[in-house]
């Protein structure tokens, strides 16, 4: 299924089928089940993830993470066989530019989401972590001249009412300082979407999510104690660990980037939202745990203010095809 043959032959992120063809249903499920793994993995993860941070520091956490999640991707890739297969004049140039850009963001994102993770309940960090479409729209802007829309603006102001329900009263607490190392994390997870938006009708997303993890983990192994405390933190660790690498950076990453081979960005980044509540929604058959009225009106209103922008994409661009229809 995460199959990388073919990969310069479909269209990219920003551009309609080279064809001229519309989607046809079978394309339009694939993207919409990829998208839908993505969220499900998003939220799975989070879980173990929270119960390997009692065993070890953020650092060591991240690193362990990156570490585990290298090893069974590159086992997937290896069990695809032909999904490093490369094509075109400058892949070996693509894969290694684009992997070591991710894995500078991967690190970020990593160590800013252990530290949120060690301080937030899964389901409140996974809906902050979905701020990564807010931060994808803006840095799109920046980086890749797509102009903010009215509608982006609004849902960021939304959003970021929503953040302020939940948190009410603000002050810096623990569990303030977690949400603040969530938005860091949501802005590298956003800059690592734009990033993959610009080449992945260039790239292999399983040879890419392979090189990029294993750059983080050489780059992070540089780093004093992490290597020692990671080997030191026991089974129990580096089980919830292994489960983690397994549904976050591994598959869920990897069912995020093909989605964006057959669903345009505002469908995929929609269909992403509800990771949020499926972490609720294990949350409480597995665990029982049960969110406040604040959390859960806050969590309310910024799925809103996160979903308004990919809303307002997905019926504008019906709305265009119709007027270039109208005009010929």
């Amino acid at each position: 299924m995460l199959d990388g043959r073919n990969a310069e032959a479909r269209p990219g992120l920003n551009e309609a089928p080279r064809s001229g063809r519309s989607l046809s249903q079978s394309e339009l499920r694939q993207g919409v089940m990829y998208s839908g793994a993505g969220a499900l993995c998003s939220a799975i993860y989070l879980f173990p993830y929270k119960q390997a941070a009692a065993f070890a520091s953020p650092e060591v956490l991240a690193f362990s993470l990156l570490c585990a999640a290298a090893v069974l991707n590159t086992a997937l890739a290896v069990g695809q066989g032909r999904a490093l297969t490369l094509a075109g004049p400058r892949a070996w140039h693509v894969l290694v530019t684009t992997s070591a850009l991710l894995a500078l963001v991967t690190i970020t994102g990593n160590y800013c989401s252990a530290q949120a993770v060690a301080r937030l309940d899964p389901a409140i960090a996974s809906v902050l972590l979905r701020t990564e479409v807010v931060f994808v729209g803006g840095m799109a802007a920046l980086l890749l001249g797509e102009r903010i829309t009215p509608a982006l603006g609004a849902g960021s102001a939304i959003a970021l009412a929503g953040l302020v329900v939940m948190r009410w009263p603000l002050v810096l607490d623990v569990a303030g300082e977690g949400a603040v190392w969530a938005l860091g994390a949501a802005a590298s997870f956003g800059l690592m979407q734009v990033l993959t938006r610009r080449v992945i009708h260039r790239i292999s997303p399983t040879a890419v999510n392979a090189v990029r993890l294993w750059f983080a983990v050489a780059l992070m192994a540089m780093l004093p104690g992490q290597v020692t405390g990671a080997l030191a933190a026991g089974g129990r660790f580096w089980l919830f660990v292994s489960v983690a690498a397994l549904f976050g950076p591994c598959l869920g990453r990897l069912c995020i980037m093909y989605s964006l081979r057959t669903l345009r960005a505002a469908h995929s980044a929609l269909l992403l939202l509800s990771a949020p509540l499926f972490a609720f929604l294990i949350g409480y058959v597995g665990w029982g745990t049960q969110p406040s009225a604040p959390e859960i009106a806050g969590g309310a209103l910024m799925l809103l203010g996160i979903g308004l922008p990919s809303l307002a994409a997905l019926f504008e661009r019906p709305a265009r095809s119709g007027g270039d229809a109208a005009g010929a």
